[in-house]
């Protein structure tokens, strides 16, 4: 009689730009202690993924890891699967990507262990029919896919392989039954066994059951007593080698080559299931209850639910553009292409069970790994500073890119907003902030804080309301209606010699029949960004309003190593985030004292400046964090234009490193 085949295993992940607490405390109550238990049980033949950045962590720090991962392999107890080696989401990333990552990874496990994969994880379960061609041609015969992502028809059974197809391509697709490895831990470990009883193989039906768990559940979310002082794993191991006369655990690679089994040809098409949809929903800012969002289409509406998602996206696609048009240099080429790839790792693109883009430490690694692409692909002494207009963000306008020696400034359309500023020695984006977004998770008092209407970028216009104060705009309270952070802004200039663009924009002051002119100019220097606004009333009568520009930047995560001082040059370094007014502002400096830069702001009439830090809740599994994303500042002035008036403005921003640090 036929036996129930059984595929065990564990994905194991950790963001590459988390902290070293955070790989340690994985690799001490998750990954050694597993390890450690199914050495000693040579008769499961796990099938493990782990990322490359997790690998070359272990390489690193704990190389007995490897070495044990080695002797197993060379033993036949251990198959080990490939992918995408800095973890990105592959139907995101071109398939030229796609395929040179695998091929890191193949390239890694074959060098290290001295055996190549044959088979993929699928990073997050995020599949799209057109993966079967790219993952054929990477040398992949075999991936994992959760029950879940498969369509509602009869035919389909979880404990039966199928073949995905996509232009003539094959590979073989095992069905992960989530709905067993989500008992792990929660039930007997014999209640797991009685589940598997319950399929039956036949001469013409096989049952192939593909049991992989996300590794770090398996010891860490405070599951390490259950798993191991209870030694629910170790039952579970000795349960599965009880019943070896109906149940036999097999590697995939060698039951495809040995299975005479025909398979059923299945098109699974994008992931629509509740646990990954919910991530891409749109929720109404206005309720909390969850009936009244629009349900999600398809999961990648991500991309547009989180704009800077959006943003992150399209700047990995236009450095994918940038390293393509390299030509001559292999070695600069490779260096550009691998730190695209580092860029592409999937955490920051999304919410996810990780809290992905809330994390403003996975944004930041994202970013950088990106620009440091970028400045790979500037051949030096040959490259200068360009103001280019393009379409960088896909939303079928120009966007303003000036890409300079010291810094890139990128300005947008909508808003007339600088979105982008890399300070170039640090391979920083300042303007990877993050809104604050409404979530169906969140509690009461997180909705009473309010959420942000547009994005925190820099250089957002506003009339406000005379109530209005840095108090209402830190709730999103405020009562001014003012239209331009939303509004489109004209392109009237672009000179690219003196590299400088000039934005102009019209709208109603004060909800009436009064109308206001913006026209803002920014100039690049080469550690230099300036700002020219000149407001201009365009009706018969005297206008008088209170005015002010917004500026979002991201400073250092660690409190202690942000700061401002006002009218000074000098940085004060005193760690603290400000709250409330300044008058008679005339100039003002922050210190990310983490990288040593200084950013120093004058402005050409003395302001109110007004400012506070942006912190967003987010959750991360069963656990709510509160975490800064941004520091607000927003220098104000009482305007008072007379019919046809005018009056102008000056911000200027210069950015360096810090000296004798």
């Amino acid at each position: 009689m036929s036996k129930v085949k059984l595929i065990f295993g564990t994905s194991n992940t950790v963001p590459s730009g988390e902290t070293e607490s955070l790989f340690e405390d994985a690799y001490q109550k998750a990954f050694k202690p597993f390890l450690t238990t199914i050495y000693n049980h040579p008769e499961i033949r796990p099938t493990l993924f782990y990322a490359g950045p997790l690998l070359e962590w272990l390489e690193k720090k704990h190389p007995e890891f490897h070495t044990v991962l080695g002797e197993m392999m060379s033993r036949k107890n251990l198959e080990m699967l490939g992918g995408g080696f800095w973890d990105p989401m592959l139907p995101l990333v071109p398939a030229p990507d796609r395929v040179g990552q695998i091929e890191v990874m193949t390239t890694y496990l074959r060098k290290k262990f001295g055996k190549r994969s044959r088979g993929s994880w699928i990073t997050s379960q995020v599949w799209e029919a057109h993966l079967a061609s790219s993952l054929k041609a990477s040398g992949m015969d075999y991936v994992f896919l959760s029950e879940r992502a498969f369509p509602s028809v009869p035919s389909f059974r979880p404990e039966s392989p199928v073949i995905a197809e996509d232009q003539g391509k094959t590979v073989v697709i095992f069905p992960v039954m989530d709905s067993l490895t989500e008992r792990f831990l929660k039930v007997p470990p014999e209640h797991i066994l009685e589940s598997l009883r319950t399929l039956e193989p036949s001469e013409d039906k096989e049952v192939v059951v593909s049991l992989i768990i996300d590794g770090r559940i398996l010891g860490g979310d405070g599951n390490y007593s259950v798993c191991y002082e209870e030694k629910w794993l170790e039952r579970f191991f000795e349960a599965v080698h009880r019943s070896r006369d109906w149940l036999e655990c097999v590697h995939p690679g060698r039951y495809i080559r040995n299975s005479h089994f025909s398979r059923e040809k299945m098109y699974v098409p994008g992931p629509t299931y509740a646990s990954l949809m919910r991530w891409s929903r749109p929720d109404n800012p206005g309720s909390a209850d969850k009936s009244s969002s629009r349900p999600s289409s398809f999961y990648r509406e991500f991309l547009t639910k989180y704009r800077e998602s959006g943003l992150l996206y399209a700047k990995m696609m236009h450095i994918e553009v940038l390293t393509n048009q390299l030509r001559g240099d292999k070695y600069r080429k490779k260096n550009a292409k691998e730190e695209l790839w580092r860029g592409q790792e999937h955490y920051a693109y999304w919410h996810g069970p990780t809290g992905g883009i809330y994390s403003s430490r996975l944004r930041h690694a994202a970013y950088s790994a990106l620009i440091e692409a970028e400045k790979a692909t500037r051949e030096r002494g040959i490259f200068k500073s360009a103001l280019s207009s393009v379409d960088f963000d896909m939303d079928g306008q120009k966007e303003f890119l000036y890409n300079g020696l010291n810094f890139n400034a990128y300005v947008h359309s909508v808003g007339g907003a600088l979105f982008e500023l890399d300070y170039l020695p640090v391979s920083r984006n300042y303007l990877a902030t993050l809104s604050r977004y409404p979530e169906d998770y969140h509690p009461p008092a997180t909705r009473e804080q309010g959420y942000d209407k547009y994005p925190r970028h820099a250089f957002l216009d506003h009339i406000l309301h005379p109530d209005d104060g840095p108090e209402s705009f830190e709730r999103s309270s405020y009562r001014s209606r003012s239209p331009f952070p939303g509004k489109r802004y004209e392109a009237l200039e672009v000179v690219r010699d003196q590299p400088r663009v000039t934005l102009s924009c019209r709208g109603p002051v004060n909800g009436g029949g009064e109308v206001l002119e913006i026209r803002k100019t920014y100039r690049f220097r080469r550690n230099n960004l300036e700002v020219d606004y000149l407001l201009t009333n365009l009706t018969p009568r005297t206008l008088s309003f209170p005015w002010g520009t917004e500026i979002n930047l991201a400073l250092s995560d660690d409190a202690d190593k942000r700061s401002i001082s006002i009218n000074t040059e000098e940085s004060n370094d005193n760690g603290s985030d400000r709250r409330g007014r300044d008058r008679d502002v005339e100039s003002w400096t922050l210190l990310d004292a983490e990288r040593d830069v200084m950013m120093f702001f004058t402005l050409s009439e003395p302001a109110e400046l007004w400012s506070f830090p942006v912190f967003a809740d987010y959750r991360v599994g069963r656990e709510l964090r509160r975490k800064y994303q941004s520091s607000f500042f927003m220098p104000c002035w009482n305007v008072e234009l007379p019919p046809l008036g005018t009056h102008s403005y000056k911000i200027s921003m210069r950015i360096g490193r810090l000296k004798n640090r």
